[in-house]
């Protein structure tokens, strides 16, 4: 019995430095942890910030040039850059019935490589009839309050025309990319009854908020 007892002993002995070392563990990691992303947090806003300040700064370099404007074709890189971040537009278009407009909340894509804007919608609506009519659009797009790490900067004013994608697969190419932007939303982008379309910007206004105004126009680019 003797003989038992010290072993027993023995064995709690060593086992109390590797219970102390696993509650040290899970003590200093959660900490260590946290640290860890609130330091990468710090860092990315740091970014962000950094990226805004070059992007404030090229806009009012351009705005105090008045023989920029128009600027040319491709789009601006701000434009680029507000485009690819953000996922909410205002779509306007027109009731050539009635001589009035119509105003729709739209989730879009946009298409760096065509420079396109492509967005859904159910072909039983309102918009779906008007642009059936008139393709004429104007989109408001601006990076207000979508998420944490977006300042504020920007309202972008787009005016083009939109079109319904008829042909199956370039529909079907449009609606993929819009589903893998907008994955919460399948709702809005897959079903027998929902189109696809394409917006082709024709021009821009940019704003920022200092109220300085940049002009963006396809036309340019010929001259």
């Amino acid at each position: 019995l003797p003989h038992r007892h010290s072993h027993s002993s023995l064995k709690e002995t060593m086992s109390r430095p590797t219970t102390i070392a696993i509650q040290l563990s899970l003590f200093v990691l959660p900490i260590f942890y946290i640290y860890r992303k609130n330091k990468r947090t710090v860092e990315e806003q740091k970014n962000i910030k950094a990226e805004r300040e070059k992007e404030r700064a090229f806009l009012s370099s351009l705005v105090k040039n008045p023989s920029s404007q128009p600027l040319r074709p491709p789009l601006p890189e701000i434009v680029q850059r507000v485009l690819s971040r953000c996922s909410f537009a205002y779509l306007s278009t027109i009731d050539v019935d009635s001589t009035s407009s119509h105003l729709s909340l739209m989730r879009f894509t946009y298409l760096p490589e065509e420079e396109t804007i492509v967005m859904s919608t159910n072909v039983k609506t309102k918009k779906y009839d008007m642009l059936e009519k008139q393709n004429g659009v104007a989109l408001l797009i601006h990076d207000f309050g979508e998420g944490d790490n977006l300042t504020g900067e920007y309202s972008i004013t787009l005016n083009g025309t939109c079109s319904v994608i008829r042909d199956v697969v370039m529909a079907e190419k449009y609606r993929s990319a819009h589903l893998k932007n907008n994955p919460e939303y399948p709702q809005f982008i897959v079903g027998k009854d929902i189109a696809m379309l394409r917006v082709d910007v024709a021009t821009a206004r940019i704003c920022n908020i200092n109220d300085e105004v940049l002009k963006w126009n396809v036309m340019s680019g010929n001259k």
